[in-house]
């Protein structure tokens, strides 16, 4: 998504709330409350702009789709001392599946290639890699990895 279509998508709530108050002080049934859920939306809008940042997780699954068992994982945080390896051996995988990643609020945004099987004991990848995101707050982020 570019930096414009970024600022529509922020923008055009606040012109639709907009629109539909002109027509509520039209009709003289502008609240307070209106304007309550006006400020409550610019603050969401605000955390998101300022206050968040992207983490990312890589999943591994023992097929290209999004239900097989996840196989290998590895956490990147938004923080400038985080240090990522991707151990196989770890048995403490967050998600069974990277469908239970999206579930519990993670967004794909990278698939592996699908067109070609191959066999991981061959070649030096695990599996097939997800990329998702999940945007968070700052206040979130571990405050030891800082």
């Amino acid at each position: 998504m570019n930096h414009q279509s970024e600022n529509d998508r922020l923008i055009r709530p606040i012109v639709e709330w907009a629109d539909r108050a002109r027509n509520c002080l039209a009709r003289g049934e502008l609240q307070e409350t209106d304007l309550d859920s006006l400020v409550e939306f610019a603050r969401r809008t605000f955390r998101q702009i300022a206050g968040s940042r992207q983490r990312l997780l890589y999943l591994h699954a023992s097929s290209p789709s999004i239900r097989s068992p996840a196989i290998g994982w590895a956490f990147h945080e938004p923080v400038p001392t985080s240090v990522t390896q991707i151990d196989p051996e770890d048995a403490e995988i967050p998600y069974k599946s990277v469908h239970a990643a999206i579930v519990d609020g993670w967004k794909i945004i990278h698939f592996p290639n699908q067109r070609a099987p191959f066999d991981d004991r061959e070649i030096d990848i695990l599996g097939y890699e997800f990329v998702l995101e999940m945007m968070i707050d700052i206040a979130e982020i571990p405050k030891n990895d800082e």
